[in-house]
């Protein structure tokens, strides 16, 4: 009988991402029974290999310590800079899969690691947490709602101008510490996020689209893998949804173009039925000024000329500026 076959999986060290990745291995055991699917961070535990001890430091811990500064909560939360991490460390050959929310994985995709499967999308859409159970157009004039996403927040001042949003991190517990605690009135957080932390009882209300467009990928799972790793991916076929992949493609495709390095001001959201698809978007200034947004479609193998001429679109119509300001606001160029 033949040595087990190894494969490390990784993912960021919060708890959410956590939960996500157990999801992975619970079904890849499945499908897989004769293959050993270790969490890093477990092969650190058994005293692994030195390669192994090596990557099993968390990436991206998110902060849930009310003792923490937001701004500290904020910085040490950074998913994206997580996702770098995890990236690299699959590009070095360190770790095997990395779980990742689809909305963190950058644009570029360090070679050769690739997107080797999406799972099927959860709920896409934003929901609102809040202390006095309203929803959003109930609340008050100038409650304190949080979120992660500039984008996010420009949608909601946009709506309710009256409101006050400030930046959160995108870390569950620490937003529900400082709501409970008087330092927020409410946040905003991904509506799939929630469900997998077995939290919806908090939700007052589901945004749609009208209110709030979520970013680029939420709601969608992926796994990352070495491209030249053919065992690796041939665990992982199989596990690939073709509209979830697909609807995830053409909101990278559209933000991309719109914002060249991903970073910007922008909710997208994609459907795919068969060969047809729809996107709706919105560019938001965040301090809720100005609001551009739109839907298009048309058959999928039309894909690059119609986001091409819908991202012009929305960038003539203000987008460009209101990118622009944001950037020259974060001091990115």
């Amino acid at each position: 009988m033949g040595r087990t076959k190894q494969v490390l999986v990784g993912c960021r060290g919060d708890a959410l991402s956590t939960l996500y990745l157990e999801r992975v291995r619970t079904a890849l055991k499945d499908a897989h029974p004769r293959a050993e699917f270790v969490d890093f961070r477990e092969a650190n535990a058994r005293g692994g290999s030195a390669k192994q001890r090596a990557v099993a430091t968390p990436l991206g811990a998110a902060v849930a310590d009310a003792a923490y500064s937001r701004e500290t909560a904020i910085k040490r939360g950074d998913p994206r800079r997580a996702a770098l991490g995890l990236i690299q460390k699959v590009a070095k050959g360190e770790i095997d899969i990395a779980v990742m929310d689809a909305r963190w994985i950058p644009l570029q995709v360090q070679a050769p690691v690739e997107i080797a499967a999406v799972f099927e999308r959860t709920n896409p859409f934003d929901v609102l947490i809040a202390e006095a159970n309203l929803i959003l157009d109930e609340q008050p004039e100038n409650t304190c709602i949080a979120s992660s996403e500039a984008v996010k927040r420009g949608q909601l001042l946009y709506y309710r101008p009256d409101l006050r949003l400030v930046e959160g991190n995108d870390d569950f517990e620490n937003l529900f510490v400082e709501m409970k605690s008087g330092a927020i009135n409410a946040f905003v957080f991904p509506a799939s996020d929630v469900e997998t932390l077995n939290q919806q009882e908090h939700v007052v209300e589901v945004f749609t689209t009208s209110i709030c467009t979520p970013v680029a990928g939420q709601g969608a799972l992926a796994l990352l893998a070495r491209r030249d790793k053919k065992d690796v991916l041939a665990f992982l076929k199989g596990f690939n949804d073709p509209s979830t992949a697909a609807e995830v493609e053409l909101e990278r495709m559209f933000l991309e173009r719109v914002t060249k390095d991903g970073k910007g001001p922008v909710g997208v959201l994609g459907n795919v039925e068969e060969s047809e698809f729809e996107l709706e978007a919105s560019i938001a200034a965040p301090d809720g000024s100005e609001k551009i947004s739109g839907i298009m479609g048309g058959a999928l193998a039309e894909r690059s000329r119609i986001i091409g001429k819908f991202a012009a679109e929305l960038l003539m119509s203000g987008g460009e500026d209101i990118i622009a300001s944001y950037r020259k606001m974060r001091g990115s160029c």
